[in-house]
């Protein structure tokens, strides 16, 4: 009864946006070149990617409490529409679908249900009218836990997928991998560019992929070399999710090496504002991000922006996306070396944790700001229209 009932909905989706379709498009214009981002917002990447298009608009669908950005066209806000917005939202891709030349999508939502066809139609009618379609995958939207797994297994290592349906119940079920292996393959087959990690956030997908791109505001880059000239080293953990970040790791070997008699300052930050983590991140020498993923989180560029030196599990010989010189720009940590390489940073000086830091921090001005990312951005849409 309920796949009646998706198909079904479905089935009004798509003559919804074919009447809309046939509706604005007696009012578009002939050349279009409008970009549309959507849509919905993970992380700030809406936004950012929005504001690095000179020309793009942002659609946010859904509400989130946590991010109150200025955006285009917000109709999550509103209370009132969202038990229509399966019906809304097909109207408004047809009216965007005429106006516009490229469609970003990011993370798995669209317009219409892709759990149906994992956006197939979708795609098909963006193509049929001249549009170009981005994907920008963000994580479990298109990671596939058989993949990765086998790929986990295959390396006789733990990865990502080994703990999250810990913290996620139902993640890894057959339903959501197939919706999983229909967006990627839908994405390969129709998609004129594609953002995603290859191995971190493993997928359906054959083509080569385009890097993640990280969006640091550059006036928040900071040298701090005065915390260098301190006794005490301080090190820093401030795990979002404890257990596929290897928290229960991080701390087998903070206890061990106090038992050992080392002398620092450890700080354990969960659930707190991102401002108090950002205040410890200027004070901490040493940083630890987390240890199954093969990219550095969010937290883990916050850390080489502020100056501290890095140990995270990202590795540029497993991950090929990331840029050059990564694997310099931190202390490459996979989980079984979270003792030895910490142990390590600890018997460093700190004029050896300050070059290493000063390395992480000179990675993050190339290659993640705001500026390098508009202009990557900017250059994959450029070579579409060539």
């Amino acid at each position: 009864m309920k796949l009646v009932l998706v198909n079904g909905l479905f089935l009004i989706q798509k003559v919804l946006l074919n009447l809309s379709i046939l509706f604005f498009g007696f009012f578009s214009p002939k050349n279009k070149s409008g970009v549309i981002v959507g849509t919905e917002e993970i992380a700030s990447i809406l936004y950012s990617l929005t504001a690095a298009l000179p020309s793009a608009k942002s659609v946010n669908l859904k509400f989130n409490p946590y991010y109150d950005e200025d955006y285009d066209y917000y109709f999550g806000k509103y209370k009132w529409l969202r038990p229509f917005m399966r019906f809304f939202s097909p109207v408004l891709l047809g009216y965007l679908l005429v106006n516009n030349k490229t469609f970003i999508y990011i993370s798995a939502e669209g317009f219409l249900n892709r759990r149906v066809d994992g956006g197939e139609y979708e795609f098909k009618k963006l193509k049929k009218y001249g549009c170009n379609v981005i994907c920008y995958f963000t994580g479990s939207d298109i990671r596939s836990f058989k993949l990765l797994d086998k790929f986990g297994s295959e390396n006789s290592m733990d990865v990502i997928t080994t703990y999250q349906p810990i913290s996620h119940k139902g993640i890894d079920s057959e339903l959501n991998e197939n919706v999983r292996r229909m967006l990627g393959k839908v994405a390969d087959k129709y998609a004129s560019a594609v953002f995603n990690p290859s191995t971190d956030q493993m997928a359906y997908i054959e083509r080569k992929c385009h890097p993640f791109l990280y969006f640091a505001d550059e006036t928040k880059i900071q040298y701090l070399p005065e915390k260098y000239k301190q006794d005490k080293k301080v090190v820093l953990h401030a795990p979002s999710s404890p257990i596929i970040k290897g928290t229960p790791i991080v701390r087998a070997a903070i206890k061990q090496l106090q038992e050992e008699g080392y002398d620092f300052e450890y700080v354990e930050l969960i659930g707190v504002p991102n401002t108090q983590v950002m205040a410890e991140l200027a004070k901490a020498h040493i940083v630890l991000n987390e240890f199954y993923a093969l990219v550095p989180g969010v937290f883990g560029v916050e850390a080489m922006m502020n100056n501290a030196v890095l140990l995270t599990s990202a590795d540029s010989e497993l991950e090929p996306t990331l840029f050059e010189g990564a694997n310099d720009a931190w202390v490459v940590t996979p989980y079984w070396q979270i003792y030895n390489n910490l142990k390590q940073a600890l018997d460093s000086s700190m004029d050896e944790l300050k070059d290493q830091a000063d390395n992480g921090t000179k990675w993050v001005e190339k290659y993640c700001t705001y500026e390098f990312s508009a202009k990557y951005l900017n250059q994959v849409i450029d070579d579409l229209d060539d």
